[in-house]
């Protein structure tokens, strides 16, 4: 009887939790049209910085022309600013920079001969730059441009340095001295776009100065250090009775190591932890045909190449006629012979034999 008296639909109870929940949907209301107000907002301030910005951008440019007219060019540059300074160059080389002081500037320039790049920047009062790249041909142009000089290792000798000069027009000559000693001169050949010379490198630290000149006595000078470097040297004696051989290597900073294959054999050659300046051993040799491969290094990371072959002992031919034979690596010979008392050196460019 109780609990049914309890049960009462309107009671103020339950008109409580009915107003509960209506307050919670109008807060969750509240808050997602918040969200979207603040959302709007700054988009709004986002997207108006954003025209400012490029607004302002826009206005810090500088409106830069160039106009050909026969053998020159005039470059016309108009701004909103004050015109701090104008840089032009040809071919991105050396650069020329004509003061400004106001918001209009007006340079003429002579046209190069041939097909180049005019390029412009214009800084203004702020520092902000502005750049602009002509195109221009002419056929009837000035040689404006200056040689150019490039200096690379030799493709054939690690000791010796590659001078290449070029240029648009004719070269005439260049001139290359070490430190302040004499000037050497190489002559390009008429009309001639290209010049290259080898020349080696002293050792030791030395200053290289490279001049190239054009046929319009364009100039451009270089300057570079080098330190030079040297192959060891590899000797290869044999003996009196001609049964063994005798090996040196020598280096004037330091051997690094030295590898030797005898007889399709690799032979372990220690010459210490010292990098010693001279390294000498002696190997007896075969009876029969003999193979003698050495590779000696530096520590300077330069490298000589030994490659020899002989017979050794009753071949069953004349001894009389019987002659050494070595050749470097690349250029070996079949060609097997009785050992002389004869001493040879050989390196990867040079092969050498004494009777």
């Amino acid at each position: 009887m109780n609990q049914i008296l309890d049960y009462n639909p309107n009671s103020n109870f339950n008109k409580s939790s009915g107003s509960d929940k209506i307050v919670r949907v109008f807060a969750i209301i509240l808050m997602i049209f918040a969200i979207v107000l603040i959302a709007v907002v700054g988009y709004g301030m986002y997207k108006n910085k954003k025209e400012v910005n490029t607004a302002q951008t826009e206005q810090t440019k500088a409106n830069i022309a160039v106009e050909i007219k026969e053998k020159q060019a005039t470059i016309k540059v108009t701004h909103d600013k004050n015109i701090q300074k104008l840089i032009y160059s040809w071919n991105t080389k050396s650069e020329r920079t004509i003061p400004g002081s106001s918001k209009y500037m007006e340079e003429t320039i002579d046209v190069p001969f041939g097909d180049n790049t005019l390029h412009i920047k214009v800084i203004d009062a702020n520092g902000f730059e502005t750049t602009h790249d002509e195109q221009i041909s002419s056929e009837e142009g000035a040689d404006l441009i200056n040689p150019v000089i490039e200096l690379s290792p030799s493709e054939n000798e690690a000791n010796k340095w590659k001078i290449k000069a070029t240029d648009e027009t004719a070269l005439n000559f260049i001139t290359y001295r070490w430190n302040e000693g004499e000037e050497e001169t190489v002559y390009a050949d008429e009309g001639s776009k290209e010049l290259e010379t080898e020349i080696e490198i002293l050792k030791g630290k030395n200053d290289l100065t490279v001049v190239a000149v054009d046929t319009s006595n364009n100039v451009t000078t270089e300057m570079k250090s080098f330190t030079g470097l040297t192959k060891p040297v590899v000797t290869v004696t044999l003996s009196e009775d001609g049964s063994s051989i005798n090996i040196k290597a020598t280096h004037e900073n330091g051997i690094e190591s030295i590898g030797f294959n005898f007889n399709n054999q690799e032979l372990g050659i220690d010459i210490g932890n010292d990098n010693p300046t001279i390294a000498q051993f002696s190997k007896d040799l075969d009876v029969g045909y003999n193979r003698i491969i050495l590779t000696v290094k530096s520590v300077d990371g330069t490298e000589t190449k030994f490659d020899g072959e002989c017979t050794y002992g009753n071949t069953g031919s004349d001894s009389s006629e019987n002659t050494n034979n070595t050749n470097n690596a690349t250029n070996t010979t079949n060609t097997t012979q009785e050992p002389t008392n004869e001493t040879e050196t050989t390196d990867e460019n040079e092969n050498q034999e004494q009777e």
